[in-house]
């Protein structure tokens, strides 16, 4: 599915440079837990040969990395666990063969075959979804991704039933501020987040009559697809049926 042209706009690239780097924090924290798997793999390899060091090296390297995607989120940093992993992988088919050759009636090595791919598959995925947001990544200047990222958050500080112009999905996971010509949209954990306009956001709800709303965005990062309670539902009807407030 093709993403929205209105995803093009200054306010959506700010929002989807948030929403990368926090994809790339989360994938972080993966890479670390990884990389403390291996080590204790590699502590636990090495008793039995000492050529198994190599696993220490790619433990301590995914180690590294996920704590660098940790603190300063980057596609290179996501490239890099993956580059690791598919190592990894090679070492221990490596392993497996010379196990097979040396007459190894069971090689039982299936977790360190599956895992690897597994985790190389991950990290390459991501790294996939994201690399057209790279350059924005890298160039975005930091204090305009800081205030979209604390706008998003605000978001989800505002008391409900205090907040007239606030919609929140059935499923608790996503929020939409109801403005005057536009709906900003946020997930509970910045994962998506997005701008529309009146209209845009309008064609996005297959069905206007439901008493239940449903919203699907062609988000660039993935198909979003929300549902809404009754209560809710009438709160976005209603706000779309207002008249578009005019803004010089």
């Amino acid at each position: 599915m093709d993403a929205d042209p209105s995803f093009n706009s200054t306010e959506n690239q700010a929002l989807l440079v948030v929403c990368a780097r926090k994809t790339i924090r989360t994938t972080a924290v993966a890479a670390i837990v990884w990389g403390v798997i291996n080590l204790a793999i590699g502590y636990a390899a090495i008793q039995v040969s000492i050529l198994n060091v190599f696993v220490l090296v790619l433990a301590f390297l995914m180690l590294g990395t996920g704590i660098l995607a940790l603190t300063k989120p980057s596609l290179h940093a996501l490239l890099a666990a993956a580059v690791v992993s598919v190592l990894l992988l090679c070492w221990n088919l490596s392993v497996l063969a010379l196990n097979v050759m040396a007459g190894a009636t069971e090689p039982s090595f299936g977790g360190g075959l599956i895992l690897p791919l597994f985790a190389a598959i991950i990290f390459f995925k991501q790294y996939l979804k994201l690399h057209h947001l790279k350059e924005d990544i890298s160039a975005m200047d930091y204090s305009k991704v800081k205030e979209a990222a604390g706008l998003c958050k605000q978001l989800f500080k505002s008391k409900l039933k205090e907040s007239p112009d606030i919609a929140e999905a059935s499923s608790r996971r996503c929020r939409m501020r109801l403005m005057n010509n536009a709906v900003f949209c946020v997930q509970r954990n910045l994962g998506r987040a997005f701008y529309l306009n009146r209209a845009n956001f309008q064609g996005c709800i297959p069905d206007l009559n439901r008493k239940k709303l449903r919203v699907v965005v062609r988000h660039p990062l993935g198909k979003l697809t929300y549902a809404f309670d009754k209560k809710n539902s009438e709160k976005i009807r209603g706000w779309l049926s207002a008249p578009a407030t005019q803004t010089s």
